[in-house]
């Protein structure tokens, strides 16, 4: 199945006023309207949550999932070990964003939740605090974590890179990856490994380009921002940062962002070629919901492996909405925890981190980490 890039025809580009480092939105509209859907392959179509697991951390009680992601099918690169703490191929993995106290930014801790409980794989001691958005390299199975930080002690943030075994690789502290909000996968796209990752504070999309090392050299990162500032706060809803979090890619190279400053998809097309940019010259808007109907402050966000569709998780009123970027249309909404959201304060929202997956005989399944109760759940048939 592939993935059309998008055109004129169905994707309003960006209309903007630069007002020092925010951007505001001048023309854009919702479009397609709505086509609700009740087919299995569509979240319209699922009517069951499950709890998967807890996600505290049984040694330091680091609460709060935010990232989470699914490892890679098994390969000769990654393979079952079956060792208790490591990621197995397939297995779901979610991360802590604040520990024990509740702390925001300052939890610690990586979690293999596939097994019923929460077993931890990786425990940072290194600062870079506050996982928020986790990718797999599908080659190696290594999991890169996206880490905003401003926990205690208080840190900018960073990216770690670690292994099955839950042994940390890397850790990549470049300015442009601090403060990470989101962060996505490119899949080799082009015979290239890219990751792209989401900065809270400069509201910028970043490019990593992972460059091996030949004849036994290091591995080396180069780091190319994609595109001005598309909205960002480190002092939003709740007392946490705001902007654009969740990111997707798709199999035509087209990246997908959802920002939560001000309820709105973007794409970046030719996301593992494009000539780096720090004005908007590389974005296009997708879709706005200036009136929050269907997009209220969208943090997660996934790629409906049977249609292409947007799957996006709601901050603010703790729904997945469904949406289809060729046409504007929305397929589904689903209300997946009751708890009423408060717009100050942030208590009740449930919703951060969001990945989907075929389960195996033509049904979607859609996994999300749920704040209220510290916990991962999924969505099915």
């Amino acid at each position: 199945m592939t993935f059309s890039k998008p055109n004129a025809s169905f994707i309003t580009r960006l209309i903007v006023v630069a007002t020092g480092t925010t951007l505001v939105l001048v023309a854009a509209g919702c479009g397609g309207g709505s086509s609700l859907s009740t087919s299995p392959q569509t979240i319209g179509g699922l009517n069951t949550i499950t709890t998967l697991s807890s996600t505290i951390d049984t040694k330091n009680g680091d609460t709060n999932p935010y990232a989470i992601a699914i490892a890679p099918a098994a390969s000769a690169t990654f393979t079952a070990d079956g060792v208790s703490g490591h990621i197995q191929p397939n297995d779901v993995v979610v991360g802590n964003f604040s520990n024990s106290a509740g702390t925001m930014g300052a939890g610690t801790t990586i979690e293999d939740v596939t097994s019923g409980k929460p077993v931890n794989v990786f425990t940072d001691s290194g600062g870079l605090s506050g996982p928020s958005a986790f990718a797999f390299n599908t080659t190696n199975g290594y999991l890169w974590s996206s880490n905003l930080g401003l926990g205690t002690p208080s840190s900018s943030g960073g990216v770690q890179i670690v292994t099955p075994a839950g042994v940390q690789a890397a850790t990549l502290t470049d300015p442009s990856v601090q403060y990470g909000w989101g962060q996505v996968y490119n899949g080799d796209y082009g015979g290239k490994a890219c990751f792209f990752a989401a900065n809270a504070s400069t509201g910028q999309i970043v490019r990593i380009t992972v460059n091996p090392g030949t004849n036994g050299g290091a591995t080396t990162y180069t780091y190319d921002i994609l595109c001005g500032t598309i909205g960002s706060t480190l002092n939003g809803f709740g007392g946490t940062a705001v902007g654009p979090i969740g990111l997707a890619h798709g199999t035509d190279d087209t990246l997908y962002i959802a920002n939560g400053y001000n309820n709105t998809i973007f794409a970046i097309p030719n996301s593992t070629t494009v000539p780096a940019s720090t004005t908007l010259s590389n974005v296009i808007l997708v879709y706005t919901d200036t009136s929050a109907t269907y997009l209220d402050q969208p943090a997660g966000l996934a790629i409906n492996p049977f249609n292409n569709d947007l799957i996006i998780a709601n901050q603010k009123r703790n729904t997945i909405v469904e949406l289809n970027p060729a046409t504007k249309g929305i397929v589904g909404v689903k209300t997946v925890d009751p708890a009423v959201v408060n717009t100050t304060t942030g208590a009740n929202s449930a919703l951060f981190g969001i990945a989907v997956a075929n389960d195996g005989i033509g049904n979607l399944k859609v996994y999300f980490t749920d704040g209220n109760n510290n916990s991962v759940k999924v969505l099915s048939k």
